[in-house]
């Protein structure tokens, strides 16, 4: 890949780079194709490791549009019908310019500032410090906070998470994560049929399938399966490398958008160790802001450590480690001055700003 140089050429030199790894996709399934045949071949057959093995060759022109015909109907599925399954694993909700003003404020000056098309606001009613963004068309991009983010930091650490998410927007690596995780879901979906299917299906035990290819069959039953076990594995490792690469990408954006590297340190500091949506699906944990499951060892974690990006955030931003002891560039009108605001707030604590 060619060095980048600036925020623009990282971002175009990202995209490149994951269009490259999209394209593996396609081959990836065709690769469960060929495995589905070898599969048939040592369950469904006498066949020895050679015959299966050409069988399963001379099987994939038929073998391979079904398989890319059922992805494609299972993607456009999953295309048009996205945010609707996100909404109900999350239990967000929509709210009105008027039950939130506050992180309606801040996204609108942004999205003004820039001139994007301001996306749809969405809350979470949870105590976890979290935000992420979903869509895959200008008209449904959606920006989704939790309470626990809008009762916890102050106005500039909140402008900075969303300009975060709507820096994953403008970029559009949203519509490049949806992507990969509808794609990873076809090859869950395949791999847990193919084993609840193994474990309902015995072998042949005659005397003739021993001594005359039950090993081999064996054979080709282990190789479908590693094919398929190895078709997982790359696509799990292609999503998590596309997620990881473009939380940096989305924190210099943000900053890019406020020029405040501080409130994002803050905002960071702030969310690390309280950012857990335990109850939210594991594909939409790897849209957020920040998750904190790194599985085994750090392997296959979706995101860097927050230590790291406040690392880069002071090395390349001009950020301060310790941003406790400056003051916050400016503050908008978050505290109430009457009591007729006062009420206003107790009875709802999302939008703290004013009219």
């Amino acid at each position: 890949m060619l060095k980048a140089y600036g925020l623009k050429s990282h971002i175009w030199n990202n995209n490149l780079r994951s269009v490259f790894l999209l394209i593996m996709f396609p081959v990836l399934l065709l690769g469960l194709a060929f495995a589905f045949t070898l599969l048939y071949a040592g369950l469904a057959t006498d066949m020895g490791a050679e015959d299966g093995l050409l069988y399963a060759l001379n099987a994939m022109p038929a073998a391979a549009p079904i398989t890319l015909g059922v992805s494609g109907a299972w993607f456009m599925v999953a295309f048009l019908g996205h945010q609707t399954m996100i909404d109900m694993a999350t239990k967000s909700k929509s709210v009105a310019k008027s039950e939130a003003p506050r992180p309606y404020k801040l996204l609108e000056a942004l999205c003004i500032s820039r001139g994007i098309i301001v996306p749809k606001l969405k809350i979470i009613e949870t105590p976890a410090m979290n935000a992420y963004a979903s869509g895959i068309r200008d008209r449904n991009y959606t920006i989704t906070l939790t309470t626990g983010l809008l009762n916890n930091l102050d106005d500039e650490e909140l402008e900075a998470v969303i300009a975060h998410e709507l820096s994953h927007i403008k970029n559009k690596d949203v519509r490049l994560l949806i992507i990969a995780v509808i794609f990873v879901g076809i090859f869950s979906f395949v791999g847990e049929g193919i084993f609840r299917g193994l474990l309902r299906t015995n072998l042949p035990r005659n005397d003739h399938h021993r001594r005359s290819g039950g090993s081999q069959a064996g054979a080709l039953i282990f190789f479908g399966l590693a094919v398929i076990a190895l078709s997982y594995l790359l696509a799990m490792l292609t999503r998590f490398a596309l997620s990881r690469k473009r939380e940096y990408m989305a924190d210099a954006g943000a900053v890019e958008l406020t020029k405040n590297p501080d409130a994002m340190i803050r905002a960071l500091k702030k969310i690390s160790g309280r950012a857990e949506l335990s109850e939210v699906p594991a594909e939409v944990r790897e849209m957020a802001f920040e998750n904190p499951r790194s599985g085994f060892a750090g392997m296959f974690a979706t995101h860097p450590p927050i230590e790291k990006r406040i690392e880069a955030l002071v090395r390349f931003a001009g950020g301060y480690a310790d941003t406790q002891s400056r003051m916050p560039r400016k503050r908008l009108d978050s505290e109430p001055k009457t009591e007729a605001q006062k009420h206003r707030i107790r009875r709802n604590p999302w939008g703290r700003i004013g009219r």
